[in-house]
């Protein structure tokens, strides 16, 4: 199935449906210490550190960390991986 689609503007569209499937972004985290953000759109929390550095993270949830110089896109997580 395709995932995620891609324009030329380097932005991802993602569907609902995508997202009630599980998928989830692959968030890395380049900080040392523990951190434990709520993400904006779900509420959810997201606790990073230097041991734990990749979360999954809902897409929704994804761009405000990502404006960050302490966090990247590491890949893209399909619900049935």
């Amino acid at each position: 199935m395709p995932c995620c689609n891609e324009s030329g503007t380097g932005r991802i569209a993602i569907t609902q449906a995508e997202i009630d499937d599980g998928l989830a972004f692959q968030v890395e985290y380049s900080g040392g210490r523990t951190v434990t953000l709520k993400g904006p759109f779900t509420g959810k929390q997201y606790v990073f550190s230097g041991l734990q550095r990749i979360q999954a993270v809902d897409p929704r949830d994804a761009p405000g960390l990502l404006e960050t110089r302490m966090f990247r896109l590491k890949g893209i997580k399909r619900g049935g991986d």
